[in-house]
């Protein structure tokens, strides 16, 4: 497995359970988190989580690949081009809708929680179309 396949693969593992989680708490139970030092204790809480996940992961990673260069060759740029281009476009989407349509009838918690899943889907789409390119048809794009 590439070194850059298995940061993909950390990334959505370290970051999707946890974010699925937080959205799932503010849908489920609304009225658990009326007030700011609620729901910022619990973003914190679901943030760090995701960040202490990573490093723990990436330094793992970082062991096993001792000595290893990390060259990227044009199979590598190809395949993270075409996934950053396509997390671009998921993130430019979510972010007209929730910067130019959601204020009209929304305001507070909602554009901010709109906001960050934006941000947590073009970082899962980015992934795992980054996976995908090692896994799926060997094509540059």
């Amino acid at each position: 497995m590439s070194s850059l396949e298995k940061r993909a693969w950390l990334m959505l593992w370290s970051m999707c359970p946890v974010y699925l989680v937080y959205f799932a708490l503010l849908l489920a139970m609304p009225e658990r988190f009326p007030g700011m030092l609620e729901r910022i204790s619990l973003l914190a809480v679901v943030a760090s989580l995701h960040a202490v996940g990573y490093v723990a992961g990436l330094l793992l990673v970082k062991h096993r690949e001792r000595g290893d260069t990390l060259l990227l060759d044009e199979r590598d740029r190809a395949i993270d081009g075409r996934a950053t281009r396509t997390a671009y476009f998921v993130m430019l989407t979510g972010t007209l809708v929730v910067g130019v349509v959601m204020p009209f009838n929304k305001s507070g918690w909602e554009i901010v929680n709109a906001a960050l899943l934006v941000i947590v889907l073009s970082e899962a789409v980015r992934n795992a179309l980054l996976v995908t390119g090692y896994r799926g048809m060997r094509f540059a794009h």
